[in-house]
């Protein structure tokens, strides 16, 4: 892919403190038993706990700091096996200011979660790992689903960064290849977790493609006197405009980042344009 078809994006300001962690993670699939005279007695079947020989757990998890350029690497069969391997992931999350990652509220964050808390079937390890301090998360699938909608029909991380021109995915998950991982195949173990690397690497490149639309972005650390009016999303400075910010009965002040573009309202000093509130 060359320089001119890369998608513009933009960067949060050198300024930000705030620790913003990436990343991915890569499982290893359940399995349980089920008994059938048809083939059809198994469409839509009940998973019972009592017939399940191993639950899904996860095996890799690459990450990166925002401001940093190298891609933290992390394994199940790294030395010290999943407890260190939990254990390390744990403390690096409990650093973090704001995760990023695509499908991170309903797919990476909960499922680490359980992996830090609960004994998986299926592996003898049994966690004691302390609750994680909170941190606000950035779902970049979220962010498309809420600001493009039907517009993007195609929100998976590799169709959408193709579609936008943001450098993608070179490889695919392998569920067999996961077997042969977890069994002892450095072959299958190294291309795992490159392919876990490269979807860090997407999310970051989406993250900044996607900075002008997220207005909800958690506030953001910037060094300077004026830290109340910087850009919510990139920290860049505002500038203010002539437009209003309508809602129900109020109205606000509106502000534009000279960096990302994107607007934002000032929280003091609304005006009242109604008095009246529908019912």
């Amino acid at each position: 892919m060359s320089l001119a078809e890369i998608a513009k994006v933009t960067p949060i300001a050198p300024a930000v403190r705030n620790r913003i962690l990436i990343l991915d993670v890569e499982r290893l699939p359940g399995l349980s038993q089920q008994s059938w005279w048809d083939r059809g007695d198994l469409k839509n079947r009940y998973i019972h706990h009592e017939t399940v020989t191993r639950e899904p757990r996860t095996t890799i998890l690459c990450a990166k700091w925002y401001d940093q350029p190298d891609v933290m690497r992390f394994a199940e069969w790294d030395k010290g096996g999943r407890k260190v391997f939990l254990k390390r992931i744990h403390a690096l999350m409990a650093e973090a200011d704001i995760i990023v990652g695509h499908n991170l509220d309903q797919a990476d964050v909960p499922w680490l979660k359980g992996d830090f808390y609960l004994p998986r079937i299926g592996h003898p390890h049994r966690p004691d790992l302390p609750p994680l301090p909170p941190f606000k998360t950035v779902d970049t699938l979220k962010v498309l689903r809420r600001e493009l909608r039907s517009g993007a029909p195609f929100k998976s991380l590799d169709a959408f960064c193709k579609i936008v021109g943001i450098p993608a995915k070179t490889d695919k998950y392998d569920r067999d290849a996961m077997e042969r991982a977890v069994a002892g195949s450095d072959e299958d173990r190294l291309r795992l977790t490159d392919y876990c690397e490269g979807d860090v690497v997407a999310t970051q490149w989406l993250y900044d493609w996607e900075r002008p639309h997220i207005k909800n972005h958690p506030a953001l650390f910037v060094d300077g006197e004026d830290k109340l009016t910087v850009c919510n999303r990139c920290g860049s400075e505002t500038k203010p405009i002539a437009k209003r910010y309508v809602a129900n009965v109020m109205t606000y002040s509106m502000r534009k980042c000279v960096n990302c573009s994107g607007h934002s309202r000032i929280s003091i000093d609304p005006e009242r344009l109604s008095m009246v509130r529908g019912v």
